[in-house]
């Protein structure tokens, strides 16, 4: 009986502690670096996607923890454009989540909702939401869930990393994620916080990484407040503000926003694009005090450097971290992944040279970094030119040794036009003298159908059902205009008996067509196949047709408009 008491006692002493836990103390000055700082949280679904509340909740979420901005990013949707600006306060930005082959791509902060669909494969969702004005990182690059873990580590092109995500945070917790969901309502915070697992192998990949280019990390919500049970039920778990709460991007900018919403989102957007700020685990202690700067030995007149800046190391530097931090903190200077240097709750270091240098600011007991800072890179312009070519986005394309207009090729060049009974293309598909020097090209007139229950794929498209030995080429060229901007798949069929196409596998690649002439040219190797009994490889000795389609899966139902199409052929 008294061992039964004791026991129960044990744990309602335990359950008291975590119900009265709170964030840690803090001790130390309050930075004064000049710079005004801003939290705020991205990766965010609401019910315009999968998540569990609609935007108007979201909204109010972030304004009662407390949040500067919020960035909403549904899954390959911007929906939620209308509710883009200020909402007592708290500035909201509207980007999307891209689902790719290579993995997901977060875009924070796209300027507007495109016609065609984010449909194509990791490059092509890198560069939208580059050409949409956002700023591109990869989500939770190392998730538990295989089918969700970051493919594309060597696409092209400065994307950024996610190095906490709230979604893969709770996949890695496991069973632990149980113990702490039961006891969530005593204290939320606490319990997400005991809930996390270390990220120390993300953090050593991000250093890889940043010893060739320039990479911004980040934390990403990924906050959905839905916790699926079953198809039709699900839970409202964890809530959108504890999720607020739990972490944070640490905005420093060199002024206050000024209540203009294009301006303010000017402002952010150019400062998660630089890399100028830090990650704080502000459920475990507000981290909004925190500084990390590299200054000159010499006085230099208030000159500093922060996050994402990049200093010459010609002069003498030393590294300033610290400000108001918990007690017993311990802060380490890394050097290109090294430490470099460490402090107990304040840090000063001179810097040994050349390299990428950020801060890690950990509290015993606690397995994730409480901050994690950005990197301050010290170049010279040599390396620092080298770092920018390795981020830069790919340029044209080198000019082929050969290429063949497919007319030249065995077989015919025609092409029909075809679409399903609910779309509308217009038969007359040779365009003479609509080509962008004046020569022939192929035109598809389309006005894309809306999908039902007995039809629910709908497409327009030109086909050629040619077979061809396309083996001695490397790929398709041709120049591409459309009267606005579309999506369009390219597909190359090939033989595959087991598929249920009549036999053939459809491997697909994209362009987007503008209202200016084009070249495009797709390598055999970008083309894709998501036949479920594919046979894992495209057989260009054994193509059957050539296919320009458009489909709901890369305009908007409903889309009409028209595509040209020029020189259509092969090079190498």
């Amino acid at each position: 009986m008294w061992a039964s008491l004791a026991a129960v006692s044990l744990v309602g002493l335990l359950l008291l502690r975590l119900a009265l836990w709170r964030p840690l103390a803090l001790v130390g000055r309050e930075p004064a670096d000049g710079y005004s700082r801003l939290a705020g949280v991205v990766h965010v679904h609401t019910t315009l996607s999968d998540g569990g509340g609609a935007p108007e909740e979201v909204i109010r979420a972030a304004r009662a923890a407390g949040l500067g901005f919020l960035g909403i990013t549904d899954h390959n949707n911007l929906d939620a454009k209308p509710f883009e600006g200020y909402h007592d306060g708290v500035l909201v930005l509207v980007g999307a989540e891209l689902s790719t082959p290579a993995g997901h791509v977060l875009g924070v902060g796209l300027d507007r909702d495109p016609a065609w669909r984010f449909a194509g494969d990791g490059q092509d969702g890198l560069e939208d939401v580059r050409d949409l004005g956002g700023v591109p990182f990869a989500a939770h690059p190392l998730s538990a869930r295989a089918d969700l873990r970051w493919r594309g580590w060597d696409l092209p092109g400065p994307w950024g990393l996610e190095l906490l995500n709230g979604d893969s945070d709770a996949r890695r917790a496991g069973p632990r994620l149980l113990l702490w969901a039961a006891l969530y309502r005593l204290n939320p915070g606490y319990a997400l916080l005991r809930s996390l697992s270390p990220v120390d192998d993300l953090l050593r990949r991000w250093d890889d990484m940043l010893s060739k280019r320039d990479v911004v990390g980040l934390v990403g919500a990924d906050a959905h407040s839905r916790l699926p049970l079953t198809k039709a039920h699900a839970l409202r778990f964890p809530s959108y503000e504890a999720l607020f709460s739990q972490a944070r991007n640490h905005l420093l900018l060199d002024r206050p926003l000024a209540g203009d919403a294009a301006a303010d989102r000017a402002a952010v957007l150019d400062a998660l694009r630089r890399g100028r700020f830090y990650i704080g685990l502000d459920a475990l202690a507000p981290a909004d005090g925190f500084r990390f700067t590299v200054e000159p030995v010499a006085p230099a007149g208030g000159v500093r450097w922060t996050m994402g800046d990049h200093v010459d190391p010609s002069i003498g530097l030393r590294a300033v971290a610290g400000g108001r931090v918990p007690a017993g903190t311990r802060l380490v200077l890394l050097r290109d992944g090294q430490k470099a240097a460490e402090g107990a709750e304040s840090l000063a270091a001179l810097l040994p040279g050349s390299g990428v240098y950020r801060v890690e600011a950990r509290v015993p007991g606690w397995p994730v970094p409480w901050v994690i800072t950005n990197p301050v890179y010290v170049h010279d312009e040599a390396i620092r030119e080298r770092r920018r070519l390795a981020a830069a986005w790919p340029g044209p394309p080198a000019a082929p040794r050969e290429a063949r207009s497919l007319g030249s090729l065995e077989g015919s060049p025609m092409f029909v036009a075809e679409a399903d009974p609910t779309s509308r293309v217009n038969a007359d598909v040779q365009a003479p003298k609509e080509g962008p020097e004046g020569q022939d090209a192929l035109r598809l007139s389309f006005r894309l159908g809306t999908p039902t229950e007995a039809r629910p794929f709908t497409w327009c498209a030109l086909v050629n059902r040619q077979a061809r030995d396309l083996s001695p080429w490397t790929g398709l060229r041709f120049r591409v205009r459309g009267d606005g901007e579309y999506r369009l798949w390219v597909q190359v069929r090939d033989v595959n008996p087991a598929s249920a196409d009549e036999g053939l596998e459809w491997w697909l690649a994209s362009v987007r067509t503008s209202v200016e002439w084009r070249e495009a040219r797709l390598p055999f190797s970008r083309f894709r196949t998501i036949n479920p009994k594919t046979d894992g490889r495209l057989d260009i000795d054994a193509t059957r047709a050539l296919v320009f389609v458009l489909d709901g899966a890369s305009v908007k139902v409903g889309t009409a408009g028209t595509i040209w199409i020029s020189d259509l052929g092969v090079y190498r």
